[in-house]
């Protein structure tokens, strides 16, 4: 079937939307911090004016997206829709069910797989347990990269100047009183998980608990996501985590990465 000319794109900017980049931007706002939004709200948010904000809003009430209660508009379930958009076409996230399962069977702990988004570590597959471990921790929940094991996972395939680089842009913040944020500490802390080929984070995203990360690689050798574990620390110590999941991990990250 031959396409038409409508079904090219030169990347110009005049072929984009504008008034669909402001929706998508207010739909971004919407998270457990934020289950509803006024127009001014979301205006804020999205960096709009009021009055762009209002018809954006308006739009997505009539297409079903969120609601309105007169003065505050939430989500609706017709949401899922976007989201299942790229889980059920990524062959990343589709391929990626079956280790995370596998691994989560074999450590009777939830294991997830994130990939980067803007900056942070976006969750895009996960394998529940029996075991509860944090109710922020879910796909489509982004985690800052500094003090995640993921992040650092992530940041391990690069370059010291890239690392610091990156640090630059995202600069580290205080989030628990283990909470490293010195950039010099982070780099080498970043290239030790490059070569240990894993990364590790002991209470500093969340007090009470510690995480496990490994990075995936695609057939050329491009680190494209994480697979990670986290445990209370509780149950059990950060050097137990690393000798009970790296070898689970490290199998499902190779798996996985031969199949991209």
């Amino acid at each position: 079937m031959s396409r038409g000319a409508g079904d090219n794109y030169d990347g110009k900017p005049n072929e984009a939307m504008a008034g669909l980049a402001k929706g998508l931007a207010i739909l971004e706002g919407f998270d457990k911090s934020r289950p509803r939004m006024t127009i001014s709200q979301a205006a804020e948010f999205a960096g709009v004016s009021p009055a762009a904000a209002r018809r954006c809003l308006l739009t997505l009430l009539d297409a079903g997206y969120v609601s309105h209660d007169g003065k505050y508009f939430q989500p609706t379930p017709r949401m899922v829709r976007l989201g299942r958009a790229y889980l059920g076409t990524s062959p990343l996230a589709l391929h990626a069910q079956t280790y995370l399962d596998q691994a989560r069977d074999v450590l009777d702990e939830a294991v997830s797989l994130a990939v980067w988004d803007e900056g942070q570590c976006l969750f895009v597959a996960r394998a529940g347990a029996s075991q509860i471990v944090s109710t922020d921790i879910a796909v489509g929940v982004r985690l800052p990269a500094h003090a995640s094991a993921t992040g650092r996972a992530l940041l391990s395939a690069l370059e010291e100047e890239e690392i610091r680089s990156f640090f630059q842009r995202y600069p580290p913040v205080q989030l628990t009183p283990s909470t490293i944020t010195d950039v010099d500490a982070l780099t080498h802390i970043v290239q030790r998980a490059g070569e240990l080929g894993y990364a590790t984070s002991a209470e500093e995203l969340e007090l009470g608990m510690h995480s496990l990360a490994v990075p995936v690689a695609d057939s050329r050798g491009a680190c494209v996501a994480t697979i990670s574990v986290s445990a209370f620390t509780g149950r059990i110590r950060i050097e137990e985590l690393v000798d009970k999941a790296l070898p689970i991990l490290t199998v499902a990250a190779e798996g996985l990465g031969k199949t991209l």
